[in-house]
């Protein structure tokens, strides 16, 4: 959660801490990096280790931001099911998977199928905590569309990455519009979107976005971009500065090209119909799946059904 409502949620946290938590239900398990507190007997098999998995592939590419990641650990509360975690100390917004606080280094989510979905999750607000906490020191927030894509991109582990849902939706950005980028980077899809289609086509673009920033550049060139921005550059400044793009329209086309390529798209899955797929529009490409706002950060929303 952001702005006021974040610090609201800190106040009701610190009212219930994961120290007291043991007291109330909950077990505790400790990691070199994580202290986890668990409220089913049996929910934390094996994911003390999966926990530290997660950081070993975070650190590759967050430890330049959050040196003390190496070193602190982060509290992990595990609630039973969805329905603890709604009426939980953490007071999370009804959609919500999970939420991380970044003062108190806190992730809050719920045991959930399948496991590799929960890791998911916990890479993803993970990521949240870790990124965000680098722009805090600057007492900034990073734009939607980077926090958002960046904690995707960090849901999967890079070998496995091309197979991810959101790399596996790219062709709708290939088939269909793309918001247009001035637009695209000035957008919050909780603020100022109200569809659906137009909300997931955001979060696809903010992930291919990224992927492109990151992944077909140097890390140390995403983080002298993100460094950038944190000192109050625009966009196209931060670009130019890092990336020598002289515009963003430059920027736009060298995405968009880089999605058509043969080496992007050969890890395309071919898209069979499915009886719950939308019809194709007037043009014949496939529409991205209607898909509620609680679907959007850890379900597939491609044009079908898998």
């Amino acid at each position: 959660m952001r702005g006021r409502l974040l610090l609201f949620l800190l106040l009701a946290v610190a009212a219930a801490s994961p120290a007291s938590a043991g007291k109330s239900g909950f077990s505790e398990s400790l990691t070199p990096h994580f202290q986890l507190f668990h409220q089913s007997a049996f929910g934390a098999t094996g994911l003390p280790l999966e926990l530290e998995r997660i950081h070993n592939r975070l650190r590759l590419d967050l430890a330049m931001f959050v040196p003390w990641m190496a070193k602190e650990r982060v509290k992990i509360l595990l609630y039973a099911n969805r329905n603890a975690f709604l009426s939980g100390e953490c007071r999370p917004p009804s959609w919500s998977n999970g939420i991380a606080f970044i003062e108190e280094r806190l992730v809050c989510t719920f045991e959930q199928p399948p496991k590799r979905k929960l890791l998911h999750v916990l890479s993803h607000e993970l990521t949240h905590l870790f990124f965000e906490s680098y722009w805090a020191e600057e007492h900034r927030k990073p734009p939607a569309w980077l926090n958002e894509g960046l904690s995707m991109l960090e849901e999967t582990d890079p070998a496995d990455i091309e197979n991810s849902d959101w790399y596996q939706a790219m062709p709708n950005l290939v088939a269909g519009s793309v918001i247009q980028m001035p637009d695209f980077v000035n957008l919050s899809p909780t603020q100022n979107m109200g569809g659906k289609e137009s909300v997931a086509l955001w979060y696809v673009q903010a992930y291919s976005v990224v992927y492109f920033l990151y992944r077909r550049h140097s890390r140390q060139q995403f983080f002298n971009f993100c460094a950038q921005m944190r000192q109050g550059k625009e966009f196209p400044k931060a670009l130019w500065l890092v990336y020598r793009y002289p515009s963003m329209d430059r920027f736009e086309s060298a995405w968009k090209n880089w999605l058509k390529l043969p080496e992007t798209q050969k890890h395309f899955r071919p898209q069979a119909p499915s009886a719950s797929a939308e019809a194709p529009d007037a043009s014949g490409r496939p529409r991205l799946k209607s898909s509620s706002f609680p679907d959007f950060g850890y379900r597939s929303i491609l044009p079908q059904d898998r």
